[in-house]
């Protein structure tokens, strides 16, 4: 099977190591998006005038030159960096990157804006340079949709199933917690957004935000269902995110969680973990 990871974090260095673990696993591509885990928030980035951080990715790009086959990257893009559009073009231009990214879900404010509409020039850029856009923005289903609404062109993905964990909840979004039937009863909002055809979910961070473990899976396996049934197979990727896993569950724990789901058939089974991603990204196996 073609599996294709939308999700892992490396950086600086760890291609090989990245390499090895996604033979012995029998994970043919990945989507990287970088991100350092060295004690310094959001790196690597250059800070610009006024603070802006402008981020960059010299380990994914390095990835996606040595081996095309194997990684591809995306770029975050700061809502703030007056130099946006510039940057948007020269991915366009960048035979690795497949996709950007923004993340108006990390404080309440970017929430608001995100809501508010003040990520479309990012979202109109990405648009009209046709760069499939992920977006992590939990809790606010409202807010994609006003989005998927406004740029129909753009292809919109909704970053870790569209809703925080309850850690998340209380750090990132300073909002109470929630019962197991309010977390569901959002999701079935987030759900809803499967009316917008440029719309498409990432399955990523499921047990954290669903609190359910990955492996073996039981009880991920109906929402998975529910979200396949609501996008079909065709808008959902699988994503890892291993490197910052909210339980600890191990890089195979969270591919044969969805690998050894028996409610999936072969062909949703396809697409989730490679196909809707290659096709969403343009990525051609």
């Amino acid at each position: 099977m073609d599996i294709v990871d939308t999700q892992i974090h490396i950086g600086p260095g760890g291609i090989a190591q990245a390499l090895a673990q996604m033979d012995a696993l029998g994970i043919k591509a990945a989507l990287i998006d970088e991100y350092w885990f060295d004690g310094a928030p959001n790196r690597p980035h250059h800070v610009l005038a006024g603070g802006v951080q402008r981020p960059v990715a010299p380990t994914a790009e390095l990835a996606a030159q040595l081996h095309p086959d194997r990684f591809s990257y995306l770029l975050r893009v700061d809502v703030d960096d007056p130099d946006y559009a510039q940057i948007i073009r020269q991915q366009r231009d960048a035979p690795g990157c497949r996709a950007l990214r923004v993340d108006p879900g990390m404080t309440p404010a970017r929430r608001a804006a995100f809501a508010a509409g003040g990520y479309d020039h990012i979202f109109n850029c990405a648009a009209e340079n046709g760069l499939p856009l992920f977006a992590f923005a939990p809790d606010n289903p409202a807010a994609f949709a006003r989005a998927a609404k406004a740029f129909p062109e753009l292809k919109l993905i909704v970053d870790h199933c569209g809703v925080f964990s309850n850690s998340m909840r209380t750090s990132f979004a300073q909002l109470p917690p929630i019962d197991e039937a309010a977390q569901m009863a959002l999701y079935d909002q987030v759900l809803a957004l499967s009316e917008h055809p440029n719309l498409a979910l990432k399955w990523g961070h499921s047990s954290g935000m669903f609190d359910k473990p990955v492996w073996p899976g039981e009880g991920l396996w109906p929402i998975l269902r529910k979200t396949i049934n609501a996008f079909g197979a065709g808008r959902v990727m699988w994503a890892s995110d291993f490197s910052v896993n909210q339980r600890g569950e191990s890089w195979a724990e969270l591919l044969f969680g969805v690998l050894g789901d028996p409610d999936l058939t072969a062909g949703e089974r396809e697409w989730v973990l490679g196909k809707a991603l290659r096709t969403w990204l343009d990525w051609p196996a």
